[in-house]
């Protein structure tokens, strides 16, 4: 049931990623003023086929199923690193998708997303799925 948890999160968090990062796509490299919802929905599309095609979809749900870290921001920090080789791996892929000054400007707006999501993920999954400790405690 664990893992159920932990992949639902994941799937929001992914979501939120996703959305979030068409936003900024759609504001950073420029949309139609009366078609901004077509532009966002076209760029996180397009989000989302290059986290497939990646294997950052893949590699975050792994991760978010399976690490099992103490601490608050291990989870964070790999989500982070992950988000930034897959970046690279899909930048290199296209033969240089997005030019240098973009590529400055997306890649902390990308980590600080992935970031903030998994941290919001880490968070609601701890407040869902209480501590053992707090389990076998009895409650007055």
């Amino acid at each position: 049931m664990r893992i159920l948890k932990r992949l639902a999160v994941w799937f929001v968090e992914t979501f939120a990623q996703v959305l979030l990062l068409g936003f900024v796509l759609t504001v950073l490299l420029g949309h139609d003023q009366h078609a901004f919802f077509k532009d966002l929905s076209i760029y996180s599309s397009g989000i989302v086929l290059l986290f497939f095609t990646t294997g950052y979809l893949l590699s975050t749900m792994v991760a978010r199923a399976v690490w099992r870290g103490r601490t608050l921001w291990s989870y964070l920090a790999i989500a982070t690193v992950l988000f930034f080789i897959h970046f690279e791996i899909m930048n290199a892929g296209l033969g240089g998708a997005f030019e240098p000054s973009a590529r400055g400007r997306i890649r902390p707006a990308g980590a600080f997303i992935a970031f903030a999501c998994t941290l919001a993920g880490t968070f609601a999954l701890r407040k869902w799925s209480p501590a053992r400790s707090q389990l076998a405690e009895p409650r007055p």
